[in-house]
C-alpha cells in the first residue's frame, strides 16, 4: 500500500495527505451513524451503539496521532477495527446474532453483581450484595448465564465462538470481496496492537522502533520518523477499515451513495499520491 519514496519522506504532521481519507471517512461514519439514530425500530439493535461507540474512538484516535502518541493509537486501532468487526458480523444474520450479543451483554451485567479476586488461592476480596443470590437464581437471568457458562461451570468469555478470522470470512462470503477488503488489511493492526495491550517485550521495543530487521535506528530523530511513519501506515489501515463498514452497513440500509462516497475517498486519496 505505501511506495518507498513515501515511506521515507517525513512532511509536517498536519501536511500528511492520510488526513484527508481519514477525515472524509469518519464524516461519512457520522453520518451513518445520525442516519441509523433517525431510523425505525427495524434497524437491527445493537447498530447504534456500537458505531457510535466507533464515532467517539475515531475522535479519540485523531487526539492520539495528533501526540504522535504511538503505543496508545495501536492499541484504540485495535478496538475500532474489532467493534467494526463485530458490527459487520453482526449484519451477517442480524436476528439470532443480535439476541446473542444482547445476551452476552445483559449475563456479563449479571455476573458484575457478585464480585471476588482470589492470589495464589488466597480470597483477597469479595462484593456480593444483599438478594444478589436470588437475584441471580431468577428463571431469565439463569438462562442468559447458563448460555454463558461452560460445562466446567467456567464463564465463556465472548460473545461468540467465531473468532476475528472466522468472522471476517462470513463478512466475505456476506457481503463480497469489494465491501469488505478493508477489513482484511486491518488484520495488519491486530499483532502489533495486541503486543502492546498485552505489555510484552516486543510491544514497547516495537513503538521505539527498535524490532525492525534489518533497519536499526540510530538516534532520537530517527525514533520519532519511524513513530510517524507507522501513525501514516496505521491511519491508512483504520481508513480502508472504516470505508469497509460503513460500505456494508449501508448496503443493509440502502444508501448506495453512502457507499459510493467511502470508496471514493479511497480512490481520492491513492490519486492524489499518483499510485
Amino acid at each position: 500500500m505505501d511506495s518507498v519514496e513515501e515511506l521515507e519522506s517525513d512532511p509536517p504532521l498536519h501536511e500528511w495527505p492520510e488526513w484527508d481519507w481519514f477525515d472524509q471517512i469518519t464524516d461519512l461514519l457520522k453520518r451513518t451513524v445520525r442516519s441509523i439514530c433517525d431510523r425505525d425500530m427495524s434497524t437491527p439493535a445493537p447498530l447504534y451503539p456500537l458505531l457510535d461507540s466507533i464515532d467517539e474512538s475515531a475522535d479519540s484516535l485523531a487526539m492520539l496521532i495528533r501526540l504522535q502518541r504511538l503505543r496508545d493509537s495501536y492499541v484504540l486501532s485495535r478496538v475500532i477495527y474489532e467493534t467494526a468487526v463485530n458490527v459487520c458480523f453482526l449484519l451477517v444474520d442480524p436476528g439470532p446474532l443480535s439476541e446473542r450479543a444482547y445476551s452476552h451483554a445483559r449475563q456479563k451485567s449479571l455476573r458484575n453483581l457478585t464480585r471476588a479476586i482470589k492470589v495464589a488461592g488466597t480470597l483477597i476480596f469479595k462484593f456480593e450484595p444483599e438478594g444478589a443470590k436470588q437475584f441471580l437464581n431468577q428463571s431469565t437471568h439463569k438462562t442468559w448465564l447458563t448460555e454463558f457458562t461452560s460445562k466446567s461451570g467456567r464463564e465463556i468469555t465472548s460473545w461468540t465462538p467465531e473468532n476475528v478470522q472466522q468472522r471476517l470470512d462470513a463478512i466475505y462470503l456476506k457481503f463480497g470481496e469489494s465491501k469488505t477488503r478493508g477489513l482484511a488489511f486491518g488484520l495488519l493492526i491486530y499483532r502489533n496492537a495486541s503486543e502492546i495491550a498485552h505489555g510484552t517485550l516486543f510491544g514497547t521495543l516495537f513503538s521505539w522502533g527498535a524490532m525492525e530487521v534489518g533497519h536499526p535506528l540510530c538516534s532520537k530523530d530517527d525514533i520519532g520518523k519511524f513513530r510517524r511513519k507507522e501513525l501514516r501506515h496505521m491511519m491508512k489501515l483504520v481508513s480502508y477499515s472504516l470505508e469497509s463498514l460503513i460500505r456494508v452497513v449501508s448496503s443493509v440500509m440502502d444508501e448506495p451513495d453512502v457507499d459510493v462516497a467511502a470508496a471514493n475517498a479511497r480512490t481520492a486519496y491513492y490519486e492524489r499520491r499518483g499510485m
